[in-house]
């Protein structure tokens, strides 16, 4: 027998509870760059407020663009300095009238402070807001509708380095920005609700560091929605499996897009020896090669794709030996290695890599991963899966002391 209890249980989660896990934790319908921009979006919340204008000093002095979730409570407080975005480039979102979760407001609140927020921000900046963000990412049925009524896209986050907890401080906060940044991803910072001088200090480390990455700051209506929700997905993947696995994209000193990404790894296999005389053991550590997605699917899209990642892991090689040689991080790796279905599987053992045979579970698993990946990110699509169905996974290792006599200082 329904209870009064199970129909308020129900109505609680149709309002708030399923939008909220779809709209906030899934991102359904929010807005993510495509992975073929180069450009990534810094995004700041619940100012304006006492540190804005250094934030603003910051982004000035490199010469990048932003932009804003106002709440519009502080933004009417401070007139001046949301004109000051505006002029200097920068782009003005709705964060809300007030920082309130949609949790704690009733349908008929969800709506106004939508409907009331976009006509105040609209009074202040001088013209209609298009982007959305509400406090703490949260939504309800009703703030899903009001936006779409206001022909406001919502905004979520790729990357959240938590720059509001007093204990990371200006370096832990750029380090989570710069290993986590990807073409497309939306970085979400804040210029108020507490003391954002470490935000500003961590801006002056990671903008230089993005920018070595090729990838440059920019507004969000400047960069490309995606458009594939498979490539949402995983992006939505990758992120957590980079923060997860610690891995680093490796800048390239010849700029353009990074083609190579590093984590180190403990050796699962049989014991592999080098030709020159070095030995690999099981549970020693190695510096394990991840392709850059991005730069995978740019590879991708003529048929001298192979030829093309050959020559790119070239290129890398020297860059990726400068960091395991000389990053401390790396220091007791013994090799390097990495599996691929790649055209160029067989030319890479030119490089100095040893091709070892995939066995067993790890075979089959990462044939369907790597299938998988090529399939949402080649310019072929599903097409792909004709490609690569009859192709074998291949680990490529090569020693740390090849890799130092090979490629060290070879720039």
């Amino acid at each position: 027998m329904i209870t009064v209890l199970g129909i308020i249980v129900g109505l609680w989660l149709l309002t708030y509870g399923i939008p909220d896990l779809l709209w906030h934790h899934a991102q359904w319908g929010g807005f993510q760059g495509t992975r073929d921009s180069h450009r990534i979006a810094l995004t700041f919340d619940d100012g304006p407020g006492a540190d804005s204008p250094a934030i603003l000093d910051a982004l000035m002095e490199f010469g990048v663009c932003a932009t804003f979730f106002l709440v519009l409570d502080h933004a009417e407080r401070h007139p001046d300095i949301v004109q000051r975005m505006i002029q200097e480039g920068h782009g003005v979102g709705l964060h809300g009238v007030q920082h309130r979760s949609m949790y704690l407001l009733s349908p008929w609140g969800s709506w106004r402070a939508i409907r009331d927020g976009v006509r105040r921000l609209q009074a202040i900046s001088g013209s209609r807001p298009v982007y959305y963000r509400p406090p703490w990412g949260h939504m309800n049925l009703v703030s899903w509708w009001a936006c779409r009524h206001e022909k406001l896209t919502p905004v979520f986050w790729t990357i959240a380095p938590n720059d509001w907890d007093t204990r990371r401080d200006a370096q832990q906060i750029a380090n989570h920005v710069t290993q986590l940044a990807l073409p497309g991803a939306v970085v979400v910072l804040h210029d108020a609700g507490g003391d954002r001088q470490r935000t500003v200090d961590a801006l002056k480390v990671a903008i230089p560091k993005l920018l070595k990455l090729n990838l440059m700051p920019a507004l969000l209506s400047d960069i490309p929605r995606e458009t594939s929700e498979w490539r949402r997905i995983w992006t939505w993947w990758e992120t957590r499996f980079t923060k997860a696995w610690d891995v680093d994209t490796v800048a390239s000193s010849l700029g353009g897009d990074p083609i190579l990404r590093l984590g180190r790894q403990v050796y699962r296999g049989p014991s592999v020896r080098f030709g020159n005389g070095c030995v690999l053991s099981d549970k020693d550590m190695i510096a394990e090669i991840h392709f850059g997605n991005a730069a995978l699917a740019q590879l991708s899209k003529t048929a001298t794709g192979g030829l093309r990642a050959f020559h790119a892991v070239l290129r890398g090689l020297t860059d990726v030996a400068e960091v395991v040689i000389n990053d401390p991080k790396y220091h007791d790796v013994q090799a390097l290695g990495g599996i691929t279905l790649l055209d160029a599987s067989t030319a890479i053992e030119k490089l100095g890599f040893l091709r070892v045979p995939v066995r067993g579970w790890k075979k089959w698993s990462m044939w369907v991963y790597l299938t998988w990946l090529m399939t949402i990110y080649h310019a072929d699509g599903w097409h792909t899966w004709r490609r690569f169905f009859k192709r074998q996974p291949v680990s490529l290792l090569m020693s740390r002391q090849e890799l130092q006599t090979r490629y060290l200082h070879q720039h």
